[in-house]
């Protein structure tokens, strides 16, 4: 029995349950089944959104299609919102903070610090925590200037914020929503009053005359742009947080889930190997975000219909969304869609750079960050395939949890 039809024969109360179950085992199949046969599919819980121009239609149309499920997770962070003078103030201001012009000298840390790790790991290292947490991690504290915090600290504190954020929504599977709630709760107690204590003692530095390092950190607390209720303290310190919460747990996500791609391929792993010996690093890049294609960090967005809505108007599968559904873009069936992405089960590196993958989102919330993770992702993956014959271990392991906790790598070391 196909998909559709397991779905078809199965009670509408439990339909969702079963779909979400296949999201996490059996992506791909599922969604591309969707996209071809019933491109919006309406559930009691959700409705899956699978063909390419309908979810860009709901990612652009943020009037209607609005971030509400973030308002009480991150409110008032700029991402709990939609077309507000908040929003655009708030990610104007920071992205002047993360200068493009900065990106050669992220690239060549996260290179620096990739091999530190590979070098002393000797032949093997548990990925996850060695490399696509750490390497996000010194970033967050070299190049963000998030330093001082307790020995992991901030890993704790990114992994509960990014848990709830993204992965304890009604249409998530969690085994003990307590658990995630208490320790989300204590983790921003505690990463308030890190930050809180980290800008106070960077601004008597900077009003003492002291030598301080040139990081995003010293740039927001040197502004003189402040003005009440806008730019004080706690709006640096609430921007400053997103920057850690934004930058680990999504990063090594992505570089654990592209690197288990490319090993699995050893074609492809032989060719992307070669890309990684030339000095100019954008063919290479594509090999990465090719391999994303095939498993991004996750296979949907979401969004909550504010208003009633006509989607796929004027096609077959044209559908009336009530207010307030829960609506969620299949990002990975838009990914395979044959009228944007040719072949598309073909592993292609040489696909248009321009073809849209969303694995920085996709208009207005399209992260403030990309150009950051831009680099810190294919380079991490880069330094692995310059050691020789780069190989699994263990296979890439979530370990029930929604974020990767382990993937045992080797090479030939010595």
């Amino acid at each position: 029995m196909s998909y559709l039809d397991r779905i078809d024969a199965t009670p509408e109360a439990d339909r969702f349950a079963l779909i979400r179950g296949w999201l996490d085992t059996e992506a791909l199949p599922l969604v591309n089944e969707l996209r071809d046969r019933r491109p919006i599919l309406q559930t009691s819980v959700c409705t899956f959104v699978a063909d390419f121009n309908d979810v860009i239609e709901v990612l652009r149309v943020n009037q209607v299609f609005s971030v509400k499920p973030y308002h009480e997770k991150m409110k008032p962070y700029l991402m709990s919102q939609d077309d507000t003078d908040v929003h655009f103030r708030d990610k104007s201001a920071m992205s002047a903070f993360l200068d493009r012009a900065d990106i050669p000298r992220i690239r060549a840390l996260v290179a620096k610090e990739t091999n530190l790790a590979l070098d002393a790991a000797q032949g093997q290292i548990d990925a996850v925590p060695g490399l696509t947490r750490h390497v996000p991690i010194r970033v967050v504290e070299d190049y963000f200037g998030l330093t001082g915090a307790p020995p992991g600290k901030l890993a704790e504190w990114s992994f509960w914020n990014q848990y709830d954020a993204f992965h304890n929504h009604p249409w998530d599977i969690v085994a003990d929503r307590g658990l995630v709630n208490d320790n989300v709760t204590r983790c921003k107690k505690e990463l308030v009053a890190y930050i809180g204590s980290l800008l106070i003692k960077r601004e008597a530095a900077i009003l003492a005359m002291l030598p301080v390092p040139d990081d995003v950190v010293t740039r927001v607390m040197r502004t003189h742009i402040e003005t009440p209720d806008q730019y004080g303290l706690q709006w640096k310190g609430l921007n400053i947080g997103g920057l850690l919460i934004g930058t680990v747990e999504t990063a090594s996500q992505a570089t654990a889930q592209a690197l288990a791609q490319l090993l699995d391929r050893p074609q492809v792993l032989a060719s992307a190997a070669a890309a990684a010996q030339s000095d100019d690093p954008a063919e290479f890049d594509a090999y990465v975000w090719e391999a994303l294609r095939f498993n991004p960090i996750s296979p949907y967005l979401f969004r909550t219909a504010e208003a009633p809505y006509t989607l796929g108007a004027g096609r077959p599968w044209q559908t009336e969304i009530a207010a307030g559904t829960d609506v969620l873009p299949l990002v990975l069936a838009a990914m395979h869609d044959p009228v944007r992405f040719p072949n598309p089960a073909a592993f292609d590196p040489t696909r248009p750079p321009q073809v849209n993958t969303f694995h920085f989102g996709y208009g207005l919330h399209e992260c403030m960050g990309r150009y950051v993770g831009g680099v810190i992702i294919p380079e991490i993956i880069r330094q692995v395939l310059l050691r020789p014959n780069p190989r699994v271990i263990e296979p890439l392991s979530f370990e029930g949890k929604p974020l990767p906790e382990r993937f045992v790598i080797g090479w030939d070391a010595g």
